[in-house]
């Protein structure tokens, strides 16, 4: 699956990227950022590629001007309760500062609450020392959720109501920036999809349009 808004494209991980991925979450400008620190082994990343690639887990390798920049992932979904867990890291420093992972985080956005429309919420996990990620989490409309004031790595969570409030104003930058507005998502039946999705597909011929207006 691919999902393309804003001049980015969101390609949904295969065993072929895992280490690329291991290279990159061990590198020590991503791994002091994380909760978990220590070093993962090749036998650990296939464990942990086995456990995600399924229909309640979409991890995506970032993509913008054809080159490999970061990923970003929506996990852990609970369909009953309609809400999942998001996360996002970009080993390209040259852009890390710039719009680029703002228009990722957006486009995955967007697509679980405009398009696929069966979350309620997002959670995220963010160390209570990375002030940046805070602030850019905050503006997009996470609170930090009750109870989680004292742990190192909180909760936040974005509601879907807040968030088509919230983020009017960077989907009306990135549409100006990137010359661009609508979601375009190609792909194909798979056991690893939510049957939502799947009859996205059925219904798009394996690839569809979604005619964006925040």
């Amino acid at each position: 699956m691919i999902i393309e808004q804003y001049g980015i494209k969101l390609i949904r991980v295969t065993l072929e990227d895992i280490e690329l991925i291991r290279y990159w979450r061990n590198h020590p400008s991503i791994r002091r950022t994380m909760h978990y620190r220590k070093y993962i082994s090749k036998s650990m990343q296939i464990r942990w590629f086995e456990s995600i690639n399924n229909p309640l887990n979409y991890y995506f390798i970032i993509e913008y001007n054809n080159k490999k920049i970061g990923v970003i992932n929506c996990k852990k979904i609970n369909i009953n309760e309609g809400y999942g867990e998001g996360g996002i890291f970009i080993w390209e420093k040259d852009i890390e500062n710039e719009y680029i992972p703002v228009f990722a985080s957006l486009c995955l956005l967007n697509t679980v609450f405009y398009v696929f429309k069966i979350f309620n919420k997002s959670f995220v996990q963010v160390l209570n020392t990375n002030t940046k990620a805070i602030s850019f989490n905050k503006q997009l409309g996470y609170i930090l959720v009750p109870g989680q004031e004292k742990n190192r790595n909180p909760y936040y969570v974005l509601t879907r109501e807040d968030y088509l409030m919230k983020s009017k104003k960077f989907n009306h930058i990135a549409k100006k920036l990137s010359n661009s507005k609508d979601i375009k998502i190609s792909g194909g039946i798979s056991s690893n999809n939510l049957i939502q999705l799947n009859n996205l597909f059925l219904e798009g011929n394996k690839e569809f349009i979604y005619s964006f207006e925040s």
